[in-house]
């Protein structure tokens, strides 16, 4: 199976199916409280969409970085909206409801909004590039078709059948579990070659940029009084970006292939924090569980 299938045919099957079975333990009146309460919202598109990129810089500026590797941490610190925060969140037993209305909310805009705010943050580190536009159309049909319908047909049929589905919440998790550890195993054995080449020079800044996207995200939650649950979304949303549109932008509009390796590299390295976060929280339900 070459490259092109597995990233273009498998990781989006497979990642539909994940989404399936976290909406399968979703249910209306999730989205209704997030409607009634939209602090955590708004706070959520804050952090995605002013204070990462302002994190970025501070990486940018502490360890002095050349304009190439810079402008790649920007780029990705400018794309949220990776579909599969979703399903960490859910593992996480985050607020899957505020995951999902944010990444909806970033697929919409940031197609408007990344090519202008690319283009200025760039100007600052006096590089210059071509105006472009991310195609809006297909971007949100990528969305619905990876991410939306999956999570309403799992509503609706948890919905139609309660007695099936509701007893199975563990089962459904562990399931989604297996399915994300598998995802994260096939991307990174396939582009293992890209990895390798852009490891040794940026491996470290990508994680201390996912995991103070993490930790700021956890600490203006607890600031503003959200729960724990949308903590750690919000500090989830933060980290885990939309690597596809960061590669798409770099490879095809910008037609720089280093940039687009940056966000690869991003894009399998920001699971790693993901998966520490995950097992941590099952330890300590496991831990209250055996105390209980």
């Amino acid at each position: 199976m070459d490259v092109l299938t597995v990233n273009k045919i498998v990781l989006p099957i497979m990642l539909a199916l994940m989404m399936l079975t976290m909406g399968l333990s979703l249910q209306r009146v999730n989205f209704l409280e997030l409607m009634r309460q939209p602090k955590a919202l708004a706070l959520g598109v804050t952090l995605q969409l002013l204070i990462l990129p302002l994190l970025a810089w501070l990486i940018i500026l502490i360890f002095k970085l050349p304009a190439e590797l810079a402008a790649g941490l920007l780029l990705i610190s400018l794309a949220p909206g990776g579909a599969s925060s979703n399903a960490i969140s859910f593992l996480a037993d985050g607020d899957v409801a505020l995951s999902i209305a944010l990444t909806l909310i970033s697929s919409v805009v940031v197609p408007l909004l990344l090519p202008i705010m690319l283009l200025w943050h760039y100007s600052f580190l006096g590089m210059s590039a071509e105006p472009f536009q991310i195609p809006i159309l297909p971007t949100i049909t990528q969305l619905c078709l990876v991410s939306l319908f999956p999570i309403a047909l799992g509503m609706l049929l948890q919905h139609i059948f309660p007695q099936i589905f509701l007893p199975q919440q563990k089962r459904l998790q562990k399931t989604t579990g297996l399915i994300l550890v598998v995802l994260i195993v096939l991307m990174a054995w396939t582009n293992r070659r890209e990895l390798m080449e852009i490891a040794e020079t940026a491996s470290f800044l990508l994680l201390c940029l996912c995991a103070l996207a993490y930790y700021c995200g956890i600490f203006l939650g607890r600031l503003f009084g959200l729960s724990g649950q949308q903590q750690r979304t919000l500090g989830i949303e933060t980290g885990i970006q939309n690597a596809g549109i960061a590669m798409m932008v770099a490879a095809t509009l910008m037609d720089r292939p280093a940039l687009a390796m940056i966000a690869l590299f991003y894009g399998i390295g920001m699971n790693l924090p993901a998966l520490l976060i995950i097992a941590q929280i099952r330890w300590r339900k496991s831990a209250a569980y055996k105390t209980s």
